[in-house]
């Protein structure tokens, strides 16, 4: 029996308060061109669908189209979808009873984990068991109004499966889908992670399925031989520039599954570009980056003023401008070296404050301003 295996789609996502509709669009087609191509039995979408629980309705609406599609793809495919983080479970339960009708199932309730999806085909019988990402009193409350399974991460994950090991079918062939942080895993720029060892499960939990389909974290990775992470099928910051983006095809066995990673090639790239501000604005640089995401990262000695126009006659789609003359910090028995009072020394000395008090660089409107108000202040001293 074939899966496909999602997760962390966040659809209706902004990077730099730019939309990625298109983006999001062209990562879900190419999903669809692999369910027409290699039909798999099973759809899993390892949790948050959305970026926020109250999607946009360009969001729903390309969710709505991918299922369509997804199904009319593949006769007799199998959804089943849990929340996660980022998502709402009450908004994503709307009409679940109805969905059912048509082999999508979504599992948004703690409770209902011990209810398994199952499916038969070829003579192989699936069970798979929805453990949707799980919040403070997801199983309810003890006698005396305690929780039943603590309030963190690892015990309420440690409840659920519990839960589940006691109903598992020894004859079939037992998935789980969860959403959540197995520790050891390598987490990205772009999720939320929760701080602490007790929001991390146990990868030992893990154990006795013949394949766990993870989702929360944005880089593909398997924290254990028979459970995976695909990542996020887009780059959602440009620290997770270089890492591949894709989905998995899995085939769960008796033995070890097998898995295979299907790259996504992404409608525009996430590039970060570094240089002096002369090379980057020259006209006609770099044309193979015209139509890709780029932060530019200029190494000028000195800051440069409002160089977002200029780097935007090359690059349409710039979302970010750093500069290293605003990246300096102070160490602790040194002086801060800069160039005689002026503009340029009042500015860095800004971006530095920023830097020490806040952790990072300014932005580009932070910058400009703060040098509106510096001309101001000068024109009222003079």
């Amino acid at each position: 029996m074939l899966l496909l295996h999602t997760a962390d789609l966040h659809l209706g996502k902004t990077l730099h308060e730019r939309d990625l509709v298109a983006d999001q669009r062209h990562a879900l087609e190419a999903m669809l061109g692999t369910i027409a191509e290699r039909q798999p039995d099973v759809l899993l979408i390892a949790g948050d669908i959305y970026d926020r629980s109250i999607p946009p309705p360009e969001a729903i609406g390309l969710f709505d189209d991918f299922l369509g599609r997804a199904l009319a793809a593949r006769s007799g495919l199998v959804v089943v979808a849990i929340p996660g983080n980022h998502d709402s479970a009450a908004r994503l339960s709307f009409g679940a009873s109805l969905f059912r009708s048509a082999n999508v199932h979504f599992r948004t309730r703690a409770a209902d984990c011990v209810e398994p999806v199952v499916v038969e085909s070829g003579g192989q019988r699936l069970s798979i068991w929805a453990l949707p990402f799980l919040s403070n009193g997801a199983f309810g409350e003890a006698p005396g109004g305690t929780e039943g399974a603590g309030g963190s991460q690892a015990e309420l994950f440690a409840e659920g499966i519990a839960r589940i090991r006691s109903r598992m079918d020894p004859l079939a062939h037992n998935v789980l889908v969860a959403h959540c942080f197995v520790s050891g895993g390598a987490a990205s720029e772009s999720e939320r992670v929760f701080v602490g060892l007790a929001e991390q499960v146990d990868p030992g939990l893990l154990e006795g399925f013949d394949y766990t389909a993870l989702g929360h974290l944005h880089r593909a990775q398997a924290p254990t031989a028979s459970s995976s992470y695909p990542g996020s099928p887009l780059a959602y910051s440009f620290g997770e520039a270089l890492q591949e983006r894709g989905f998995l095809l899995v085939e769960p066995g008796r033995s070890e599954a097998r898995i295979e990673f299907v790259p996504i090639r992404p409608l525009r790239r996430m590039v970060r570009l570094e240089g002096l501000f002369s090379e980057l604005s020259c006209p006609g640089a770099m044309p193979e980056y015209r139509g890709d995401f780029i932060e530019a990262r200029l190494t000028d000695p000195l800051p440069v003023l409002n160089p977002a126009d200029p780097l935007r006659a090359n690059f349409p789609n710039l979302l970010s401008v750093r500069q290293t003359a605003f990246e300096s910090t102070f160490k602790a028995g040194q002086s801060f070296e800069r160039p005689a009072a002026g503009p340029g020394a009042v500015l860095e000395d800004f971006a530095a404050f920023c830097t020490e008090m806040r952790g990072g660089a300014p932005g580009e409107p932070e910058l400009g301003l703060f040098s509106e108000l510096l001309r101001e202040a000068e024109r009222e001293a003079d």
